[in-house]
C-alpha cells in the first residue's frame, strides 16, 4: 500500500512600515509598533506558529496556522497603528527548515517566500496608494481574484471618515469580524442612537467590505489545506 505524505502549508505574514524614513520621531512609532505586536500575541496565540516579531526597524513577520483572524489582525494592526500606516504581504506555502516558535527570525520557506512576492507587489500596483494588502500563492488565478477583491475592500475603506473606522474597531473588539451584527446593540456599545448609527453604517459600505473579506479569507484557506 502507496501512503501518501501530508504536506504542512502555513501562512506567512510580513508587513512594512510605509514610508517609514519620513517619521519624524521614529523612536516613538517604533515603540508603539513593540508594545501593539506584543499585545496582538498574546491575543492571537492560537493562530500563531510563530510570533510577531520586528526583524528590521520597519519591517516584521510572523507565521500562522491558517486560520480566519488574518484579515481582521491585519486591521486590527492597522487602526491601532494609525496616524502611521503598513503594508502587508501574504503568502502561503510549506516551510523548509526548523521553525522557532517563539520568535519569527532564523525560518525560511515558500511560505515566506511568497509573502515577500505579495509585498513588493504591492509596492508596484497599490492603486494610487489606496491598496495595502497583497497575496501571494501557488494557484496564480484564486491569487487574481483575492487581490481583486482586497483592492475593491481598500476603495472602500479609503473613503471611511473617523466615525466609520470606529465601526470596525468595535466590531474587532466584539471579536465579530463578520457583516452579520446587531445594529441596536453595536449602536449601544458605540453610545449614539440607532438612527445616527444607521446613517454611518449606509454610508460607510462596511458590510461589503467584511463580506468581501471574509470571501477572500475562505478563498485563501482553500488554499492552504493540507495536501
Amino acid at each position: 500500500m502507496i501512503t501518501k505524505e501530508v504536506v504542512k502549508l502555513y501562512i506567512a505574514l510580513i508587513g512594512d512600515i510605509i514610508a517609514s524614513k519620513q517619521i519624524v520621531d521614529r523612536d516613538t512609532a517604533q515603540k508603539k509598533l513593540y508594545t501593539l505586536l506584543d499585545k496582538i500575541n498574546i491575543k492571537y496565540k492560537e493562530q500563531l506558529y510563530s510570533p510577531f516579531t520586528i526583524t528590521a526597524g520597519d519591517e516584521f513577520q510572523a507565521l500562522f496556522i491558517p486560520n480566519t483572524y488574518i484579515f481582521q489582525i491585519i486591521d486590527e494592526i492597522s487602526l491601532a497603528f494609525m496616524p502611521y500606516e503598513i503594508r502587508f504581504g501574504i503568502g502561503a506555502g510549506t516551510m523548509l527548515t526548523k521553525i522557532d516558535r517563539t520568535i519569527s527570525i532564523g525560518s525560511d520557506g515558500p511560505a515566506y517566500w511568497q509573502a515577500r512576492k505579495a509585498i513588493n507587489f504591492i509596492h508596484s500596483n497599490n492603486d494610487y496608494g489606496m491598496n495595502k494588502i497583497a497575496v501571494s500563492i501557488e494557484n496564480k488565478v484564486t491569487e487574481e481574484v483575492i487581490n481583486t477583491i482586497l483592492s475593491a475592500c481598500a476603495f472602500i475603506q479609503s473613503k471611511w471618515i473617523k466615525t466609520q473606522q470606529i465601526i470596525l474597531k468595535q466590531l474587532i473588539i466584539e471579536n465579530n469580524y463578520s457583516e452579520y451584527f446587531s445594529n441596536k446593540n453595536l449602536a449601544k456599545s458605540l453610545g449614539i442612537s440607532p438612527s445616527a448609527f444607521n446613517k454611518r453604517l449606509k454610508a460607510s459600505g462596511i458590510k461589503i467590505y467584511l463580506r468581501n473579506k471574509n470571501i477572500a479569507m475562505n478563498m485563501l484557506l482553500n488554499e492552504t489545506r493540507e495536501k
